[in-house]
């Protein structure tokens, strides 16, 4: 069980700093779609919103597990609400991108990968 606690709690330290590095590269190739060249969200984009979404609720599942399976606690209790924005940020705005009438719609997944950095970046300094 050692192995696997210390195993888990790396993969979810690992992800989380990942999350915001790549939240981080997402926003500015957001702005730079949406805002520099004024073109609307492409596939490719969505794609990898949708792989970045499933990877903080995989982060999210690991947290749990290192909670309830090995007793591992945060060291603020905090750490739950910001960990649980962080894997709710993107689905979000994901959501509101497609059910948008108006387009371009660029501006959901700008907002949403701003959330992520700063929840995400908030909830690694209370973990």
């Amino acid at each position: 069980m050692t192995a696997l606690y210390a195993y888990l709690r790396g993969a979810h330290y690992l992800l989380a700093w990942s999350g915001v590095y790549v939240g981080v590269l997402m926003l500015g190739i957001g702005v730079y779609i949406g805002i520099v060249q004024r073109r609307d969200v492409t596939v490719l984009f969505r794609r990898t919103v949708y792989f970045i979404a499933s990877t903080a609720i995989v982060q999210a599942i690991i947290g749990a597990i290192l909670w309830y399976g090995a007793g591992a606690r945060p060291a603020a209790e905090v750490h739950w609400i910001y960990g649980l924005g962080t894997a709710v940020a993107l689905p979000f705005f994901a959501f509101v991108e497609v059910t948008a009438q108006k387009r371009p719609s660029m501006g959901s997944y700008i907002w949403g990968f701003g959330m992520l950095v700063a929840v995400g970046f908030r909830s690694i300094l209370t973990g």
